[in-house]
């Protein structure tokens, strides 16, 4: 008896110690399921119509690209320009040397005297004879071709005097000059390099008229109208352009499906030729879901709302289609009447428990 006597009051001990630690722990989830609880701002989700917008990439282009070409052939002598430099309509940008077309205007001005002198010869020999056949001392035979010797130097007269003046006007064609105001883009040719009639010499872009260059779809082409108001996006500017639809060319690529469109652009500082950006077609409306980008949350490199479901949080990772500065499209993962948190905290897991407060 003096043995169970010990053991009996351990066994108590030990029950007592394992009602006490049961206690403990039920008290301990108690304060973790309080401390896990968040007070939280419910927003119920409203669809709202969206205009729908195709956009397509681009360029920036110059409307008037001006390929200038020489007209005559010879060496090259100067070139006033380089690549990139501004020019103004009128400026000397090319010379050309002159020394074959002088010498050719010098040979079309003596044939030109020579002409003119066998002309005037030639009409005094007709007045001469003429006289003489009236007096029926010359025969009529010889008059006719006195005639026809001042037909023939009278036509020979007009062409020197075409040939002169091509002479010359070819003079004038040795000094290219800027044809409008613009920008130097590139130089195919070098100082001493031979210029022909037609080869390209330089590009100049006038800056004047800008437009935004793309091509679109053959499934959408059809909705685009000449004058339809469009906004392009450029890479390199803080705000959109508004545009308007220059021209559509009616034969589309056979390989690609698409066709040119160019939208004139305002004139805007900083514009230039070349740079990237996206034109935004209108091509309707539809209800779509709209979130305020205040709700958004971000999870695993996800993005996403809170949802609400029995008083608990639930992650949903929405796929975004249009973005605004203060909300954003859903185009899956959110329906119209469901409760999401509008204001989540950056703690706010996926499952914690939530005290809704609605929000009108």
């Amino acid at each position: 008896m003096g043995y169970r006597g010990p053991t009996r009051r351990v066994g108590w001990m030990l029950a007592a110690v394992l009602v006490l630690t049961g206690c403990g722990e039920n008290n301990i989830e108690s304060v973790n399921k309080d401390a896990g609880t968040q007070s939280v701002n419910g927003w119920r989700v409203m669809a709202a119509s969206v205009e729908q917008v195709y956009r397509v990439p681009g360029n920036v282009t110059a409307d008037d690209r001006i390929q200038l070409s020489s007209r005559i052939t010879g060496f090259i002598q100067q070139i006033a320009v380089r690549e990139g430099d501004r020019v103004s309509r009128g400026d000397l940008l090319i010379e050309i040397e002159s020394a074959e077309v002088t010498g050719a205007i010098r040979t079309a001005e003596a044939a030109l005297t020579a002409a003119e002198t066998d002309l005037e010869d030639a009409r005094r020999d007709v007045v001469k004879f003429a006289e003489l056949a009236k007096q029926g001392s010359l025969p009529a035979d010889t008059l006719r071709k006195a005639q026809v010797r001042f037909d023939l130097a009278r036509s020979q007269l007009v062409e020197a005097s075409s040939a002169s003046e091509t002479a010359v006007s070819n003079l004038r064609y040795t000094s290219i000059r800027s044809p409008a105001d613009g920008v130097v883009i590139s130089l195919n040719k070098r100082v001493g390099d031979l210029a022909t009639t037609g080869a390209p010499i330089l590009l100049i872009e006038s800056h004047s008229s800008l437009v935004f260059q793309t091509y679109v779809a053959e499934k959408r082409v059809a909705s685009l109208a000449v004058g339809q108001q469009i906004a392009v996006e450029l890479d390199a500017l803080e705000r959109p352009l508004n545009g308007e639809v220059l021209r559509i060319v009616p034969s589309g690529d056979r390989v690609t499906r698409r066709f040119e469109v160019k939208v004139s652009l305002p004139i805007t500082v900083n514009l230039l030729p070349g740079m990237f950006g996206r034109a935004r077609f209108v091509v309707g409306a539809t209800n779509r879901v709209l979130v305020a980008r205040s709700m958004l949350v971000e999870r695993g490199g996800l993005v996403g709302v809170m949802a609400i479901v029995d008083d608990h949080a639930e992650f949903r990772w929405l796929r975004i289609g249009q973005q605004w500065p203060e909300q954003v499209e859903v185009i899956a993962g959110l329906d119209e009447g469901e409760l999401i948190v509008a204001d989540p905290a950056s703690d706010l897991f996926d499952g914690a428990s939530l005290i809704v407060t609605p929000q009108q």
